[in-house]
């Protein structure tokens, strides 16, 4: 961690800063405490691109994204500020390093690590996949090795998953883990993520990704051209890595048919149905968040997981993950796990992931990993509807009024009404061309909240609604 700079905060919001984590190009990240102790992660947009609309949208999108996401494999976002002078998003502080610092200082991931490694970031993928998002940066610098396993973070630039989609808006990621894809104007889905998976086991295995990373224009012609340098990596890894770093999206294996590879499963989801039933209900409960002072079970900075994922693993060391400052014997501290992970584990981790798809009332479209993604409700379903004889719950949803085409003066306004109905509903909302005074919150059932719309195009705007079990819904507004 370093220090505060002299234009750094010392306080945002509720919570004090203590030091700096990390900068990107959206935002800094500041190690915080909250009013009973709690650590905390507290992302601020960066000072030059507060004014700026587009940027702040982005912004919004992160959050959206990152509240959809099963807390297991992530950082849990904790509370927001979107709509002030200085948006934040405040989350679990993760006590551990990045892959890329582990390897950097340490070397390549020996046999079982890597394997153990390989194992927590496809169940990570295949849970973010589930809950309907492309992460789009997945690479060692967003794989942190907390104390119960490695999680995934940053979904700065990630997108929700839409199979109509044709079209890439611009090139985003990091180019040395970019699917082929990535950089055309074609449809980047979970594929590039698998893509990108395989090159972050390479790094974890021979400290180097596996298409170089020298320049932009040499990666670029090895990733669209060349062969992967796969090193020393072992079998069956490197078989299952091979078929990740295929060119052709469509012959690469989904997130979860890595995992079952992994574990040396036939793809047979039936007999871990059961299980991952029980898993997944048991995530409905609440994680309290972990104080400063208390033991460090799963600290984080995004993170907080009624099940941890299947790999463990452990950076011996102080609860924040510092790198060691000498003591007794030979060198440097290595990650470890104190144990090996049991097969079944992984299984049941992968029956909650199917279970969930399973609960989606939309029939098959990607959804979150049942509650246990940040914020999802359990309660207050509507009566069950039947059909065929299988009793499937309506479930809570969320309406809009009004929606569609909607004609005002220019620059004009209007207030749109959200209703949750069936149950508590977590909502989102995106725009282009016009600003809301909410972009996001919780409604318990029955409860309606009213949200200003107003447009900032000269000539037309769009909102877009999103909550859990209820189609987008669109309100456009356009000048007369």
């Amino acid at each position: 961690m370093a220090s505060l700079l002299p234009e750094d905060p010392r306080r945002i919001g509720t919570y004090e800063l203590h030091g700096r984590l990390g900068q990107g190009g959206q935002g800094v990240v500041y190690l915080g405490s909250g009013a009973s102790g709690e650590r905390v992660a507290v992302k601020l947009l960066q000072a030059s691109l507060r004014g700026d609309d587009p940027a702040r949208a982005r912004f919004v999108r992160e959050l959206a994204v990152a509240r959809r996401v099963a807390r297991f494999c992530t950082a849990q976002v904790l509370d927001a500020d979107i709509d002030g002078d200085r948006p934040y998003i405040v989350s679990e502080y993760v006590a551990g390093p990045s892959l890329s610092q582990v390897v950097a200082e340490q070397g390549p991931l020996p046999g079982a690590q890597l394997e153990r490694l390989a194992i927590g970031t496809a169940t990570a993928l295949a849970a973010i996949h589930q809950a309907g998002i492309v992460h789009r940066d997945f690479k060692p610098g967003n794989v942190l090795l907390a104390q119960d396993g490695p999680r995934v973070i940053d979904f700065g630039v990630a997108k929700a998953l839409d199979p109509a989609a044709t079209g890439a808006s611009a090139v985003v990621g990091t180019p040395s883990y970019m699917a082929p894809e990535q950089f055309g104007t074609g449809r980047v889905g979970t594929e590039a993520d698998v893509w990108a998976w395989g090159a972050t086991i390479v790094y974890a295995a021979t400290a180097r990704p596996p298409f170089g990373a020298d320049t932009i224009p040499a990666v670029m012609g090895r990733i669209l051209h060349g062969s992967p340098r796969l090193g020393d990596l072992p079998e069956p890894l490197r078989e299952l890595v091979s078929a990740a770093l295929d060119r052709d999206p469509a012959a690469r294996p989904t997130s979860a048919e890595l995992l079952m590879r992994l574990i040396g499963h036939g793809g047979d989801t039936a007999d871990i149905m059961a299980e991952g039933r029980t898993l997944a209900a048991a995530t409905r409960a609440d994680t309290p968040v972990t104080r400063a002072d208390a033991p460090q079970v799963d600290a984080g900075r995004p993170a907080g997981a009624a099940a941890p994922p299947p790999s463990t693993a452990v950076l011996p060391g102080d609860p924040a993950g510092a790198p060691s400052s000498g003591g007794g014997g030979g060198g440097g501290r290595r990650w470890i796990a104190p144990g090996v992970v049991s097969a079944v584990a992984v299984l049941v981790a992968i029956g909650a992931i199917f279970w969930a798809a399973n609960q989606d009332d939309r029939g098959g479209r990607p959804e979150s990993t049942s509650s246990s993604s940040t914020g999802q409700a359990a309660s207050g379903k509507n009566p069950p509807a039947t059909s065929g004889g299988t009793i499937k719950p309506a479930g809570p949803r969320l309406m809009v009024s009004p929606v569609g085409d909607v004609k005002v003066e220019d620059r004009g306004s209007i207030e749109v009404t959200l209703t949750a109905e069936g149950g508590d509903v977590e909502w989102r909302a995106e725009a282009t061309g016009l600003t809301l005074s909410r972009s996001f919150g919780t409604l318990r059932n029955g409860q309606s909240v009213r949200i200003k719309i107003t447009l900032t195009d000269p000539y037309v705007g769009t909102a877009t609604f999103e909550a859990e079990g209820t189609p987008e819904q669109q309100v456009k507004l356009a000048s007369v």
